[in-house]
């Protein structure tokens, strides 16, 4: 090797193991991104089980009891950290009591959290009126998607910590999701990076993006996904609204039918699963893989700095 000095050359190749290594983390320590094949079909057997096996899970019912159960069971299998919060509220007059299901895994510590939600909970039946139902699209469909999407990152590479949430009372106003973000403390709202929500993802060809506040027009326009449609959501609201009025950014990804955000059987016994599309769902689910994997890369640090300040006690003579 001419021009080389040979009792240089172990360190030269010790350097080139090193960098073949460590070369491609890069200089920010982010996770790479890692190749994830959603998989529509594990999806839509989630929505089956939701909508079919269980059926109707209003907040506070025996059928979100055994939602919330099974939602437990399904995180914990991949691997997560599960915990069931519960809340009270009240619907015409009656106490309840729901339950969130939360599923976690660290990431880096410096890198704050990135939450992913969709609610599972469905309207209450109304006696006599074409009025609830078993809810597939509204919103099995959105936690199919989660959790098939939780599935692709139980082991993949991570920078934020990422939270997993299937939210009980959206349809009572987003009581659950509320209650979640209002529990958050100082330190941990400080840490969000982003809030990304599913809602209505089982039927139609076009995919929507909403954002709650003016501010996070920027934050959603920045997402490199094709979208049919990137707006505030006008009509209607959804958990990632709970997040957005704690300043924490946030969107909806919506699958928009001809007939209105959430298709023609919306909060109707019709709701059922054979009118989920296989074309949605896997349209909603890499669109939200694509979506986690840029937040992981773009992250920031989110390190949390506390002031302590002495305390002083005056106590009497002894």
């Amino acid at each position: 090797m001419p021009g080389v000095n040979t009792r240089l050359l172990p360190l030269l190749i010790l350097l080139c193991l090193l960098l073949s290594v460590f070369g491609s983390a890069g200089a920010s320590g982010h996770a790479s991104a890692p190749l994830l094949q959603f998989d529509a079909d594990l999806a839509l057997a989630h929505a089956h089980h939701l909508s079919e096996v269980i059926g109707d899970r209003p907040a506070g019912s025996e059928g979100e009891r055994r939602a919330a159960g099974w939602l437990a069971g399904q995180f914990a299998t991949l691997g997560y950290e599960v915990r069931i919060q519960p809340f009270l509220f009240s619907r015409s007059g009656r106490p309840l009591i729901g339950m969130n299901v939360i599923a976690t895994r660290s990431g880096h510590p410096d890198y704050g959290v990135l939450y992913v939600g969709a609610h599972y909970d469905t309207v209450e039946r109304i006696p006599g009126f074409p009025y609830g139902g078993p809810g597939a699209n509204d919103n099995a469909s959105g936690v199919a998607v989660l959790l098939e999407l939780a599935r692709l990152y139980a082991s993949a590479p991570l920078t934020p910590t990422l939270t997993w949430v299937a939210f009980s009372g959206e349809e009572d106003g987003l009581v659950g999701s509320r209650f979640f973000v209002g529990n958050l403390s100082i330190q941990e709202r400080m840490q969000a990076q982003a809030m990304l929500n599913f809602d209505c993802v089982g039927i139609g060809d076009a995919l929507h993006r909403y954002y709650h506040r003016d501010q996070d027009r920027a934050f959603v326009e920045a997402l490199p996904v094709a979208s049919d449609h990137t707006g505030r959501l006008l009509w209607g609201s959804s958990d990632h609204v709970a997040f957005a009025e704690a300043n924490i950014p946030a969107v909806l990804l919506n699958m928009h039918p001809s007939e209105g955000a959430c298709g023609p059987h919306y909060h109707q016994p019709t709701d059922v699963f054979v009118t989920l599309e296989r074309t949605a769902i896997e349209r909603a689910g890499r669109t939200g893989a694509q979506t986690i994997a840029f937040l992981m890369e773009t992250s920031s640090v989110r390190t949390f700095y506390r002031q302590y300040f002495p305390f002083v006690a005056h106590g009497g003579a002894n």
